[in-house]
């Protein structure tokens, strides 16, 4: 007995004698998760006693069904995903917050002859994911009194932007801290719509979620890791270009002007203190959803995130 015990020790802390756990991004990599490779890259992790894994999702729909599995133990992932996945019956909690805030909306160009949402009548709106996507499109423009008819959704798949610039469509579903930026740079006056100035509530762009066993076996392991972001948070906060600096030193691809730009927009919009516990926010969402048809039910905001664990 005593051996199985010390084989099952040896398994939960490996080879170093520290807890590790596989955190799974939302995405590759990018300006939105540099504290996350700031606490790597300076030890904050290691610090707390924890072996943290870093790990890149193959398909971004991936990491709340792998976490729930149990595959992995913690992720990364927005809060309108996190709800669906919720409904559908994946057993997940909100832990913590990485962004604080949506981040999506609709992007035009000032060249298409648009200067307000209104002016999207009659023209073709691009988007990537369904049926998340076309739900909020249709939103925003509603509350502007754009009718269903009056513009066409069209699916590009991942090429928004090149839509957008070969004017294949006027509009694309957008990230305020990627899109608006990259199309500036080619030279184009970018015109950007925040989605939550048009009827849709505001949102928590990137929760950390894991699986409520796991919180309920690794409470204190979890929570290690928290206090490691929010240090690494802390010191991108304290020193952005030192940050970004440690980041690109990870992935020197990505030393380029348009994720500096990207860094400093995203810049004041990760979540203060990791904090995730706006409960009308919760509650506004849960509601947007249902009225939407994107959930079946409405969730009781009190069993979807918890506090604590958090930093």
């Amino acid at each position: 007995m005593r051996t199985w015990k010390a084989l099952a020790l040896v398994a939960l802390l490996g080879l170093s004698g520290q807890a590790s756990l596989r955190l799974i991004l939302d995405f590759y990599p990018n300006p939105n998760h540099v504290p996350l490779y700031v606490a790597q890259e300076l030890g904050f992790f290691a610090a707390e006693g924890v072996e943290v894994e870093l790990l890149v999702p193959s398909d971004p729909s991936a990491p709340a069904k792998l976490v729930a599995a149990r595959a992995v133990e913690m992720g990364l992932t927005p809060q309108m995903n996190f709800l669906i996945a919720v409904d559908e019956g994946l057993p997940l909690v909100a832990v913590a917050a990485l962004i604080d805030g949506a981040l999506g909306g609709l992007l035009s160009l000032k060249e298409y002859g648009v200067v307000q949402l209104a002016d999207l009548r009659g023209k073709r709106i691009g988007y990537s994911l369904e049926p998340l996507e076309p739900v909020l499109w249709r939103t925003m423009l509603a509350a502007v009194g754009v009718a269903p008819g009056e513009y066409e959704l069209v699916y590009t798949g991942m090429s928004t932007v090149p839509a957008l610039l070969t004017r294949a469509v006027e509009a694309i579903g957008a990230f305020r801290n990627y899109e608006p930026l990259a199309v500036a740079l080619l030279g184009h006056d970018p015109v950007f719509f925040p989605q939550e100035d048009y009827g849709v509530p505001n949102t928590y762009e990137l929760l950390f979620v894991v699986h409520p066993e796991l919180l309920r076996e690794r409470a204190e392991e979890v929570r290690a890791v928290l206090r490691a972001v929010a240090r690494g948070l802390a010191f991108v906060q304290e020193n952005p270009e030192e940050a970004f600096r440690l980041f690109v030193r990870v992935f020197p691809e990505l030393d380029d002007e348009l994720n500096r730009r990207s860094f400093a927009v995203t810049l004041p919009l990760y979540a203060q203190g990791l904090r995730h516990d706006d409960h009308p926010r919760w509650e506004a969402m849960v509601a947007f959803l249902f009225q939407t048809g994107m959930i079946r039910k409405v969730l009781p905001a009190e069993f979807l995130y918890t506090t604590a664990v958090l930093p």
